[in-house]
C-alpha cells in the first residue's frame, strides 16, 4: 500500500514539476525579451521585474515535491555507514520524520504569510497585480510537500522496523528503484 502511495505521489510531483518547468521557460523567454529590448532599443519591458518575482516564487515551490518524491535531498551518511546498516536505517527514518515536521512548519508559516498578503491586498509595484494569488499557488505546492514527505517517512520507517536491507527507497534517488 505504501508503494502505491509512493508511486502516485511521484506521478503527481512530476506533473507539478512540469508546470514549474513551463514557468521556468516562460521566465527565461521573458528575461531574454527584456534584455534584447534593452540592448536593441534601450527600452526595457515594463513589469518584467514584477512578473519575474511572482513566477520565481511558483517555479521554486513547484520543484520541492519532485525533490522529495525522488529523494533528491542532501544527507550526511558517514555516521550511519560507520555504525552499520541497522543504525543507518533508523537514522534515516528519524531524519525523514524531522524533515516532515520541518515541511509542516514551512507550510504553516507560508499559509499565514499568504493570508496576510490577502489581508493587506499587496500588489506588484509596476503592474499593480495582486500578489496573494501567486503566493497561494506556491503555498499549495509547499503544502503538497507534507504528504509527499510523509510517504517517504512511512517507507523509511517500514524499512527500519522490518530491518529491510535496501534503504535505497528511503534516502537515495527514486530513479534507482522501480516505480510504475
Amino acid at each position: 500500500m505504501i508503494t502505491r502511495f509512493d508511486t502516485r505521489g511521484l506521478s503527481a510531483a512530476r506533473i507539478i514539476a512540469s508546470f514549474g518547468l513551463i514557468g521556468l521557460f516562460f521566465l527565461i523567454a521573458m528575461t531574454m525579451a527584456d534584455v534584447f529590448m534593452r540592448a536593441l532599443f534601450n527600452s526595457p519591458i515594463d513589469g518584467v521585474a514584477d512578473l519575474s518575482r511572482l513566477v520565481v516564487t511558483i517555479v521554486t515551490a513547484s520543484f520541492f515535491p519532485i525533490c522529495i518524491a525522488e529523494r533528491h535531498n542532501i544527507s550526511i551518511e558517514f555516521l550511519g555507514k560507520w555504525l552499520g546498516p541497522a543504525v543507518d536505517r533508523w537514522l534515516v527514518a528519524v531524519a525523514t520524520l524531522v524533515t516532515t515536521l520541518v515541511f509542516i512548519i514551512i507550510s504553516w508559516q507560508l499559509t499565514k504569510y499568504t493570508l496576510d498578503l490577502y489581508a493587506v491586498q499587496e500588489t506588484t509595484w509596476i503592474l499593480g497585480w495582486p500578489v496573494a494569488p501567486w503566493w497561494t499557488v506556491a503555498t499549495v505546492f509547499m503544502i503538497l510537500c507534507v504528504p509527499a514527505q510523509a510517504i517517504v517517512t512511512a517507507v523509511c520507517w517500514h524499512s527500519a522496523i522490518t530491518s529491510t536491507q535496501n534503504t535505497d527507497s528511503c534516502d537515495t534517488g527514486a530513479s534507482d528503484r522501480e516505480i510504475g
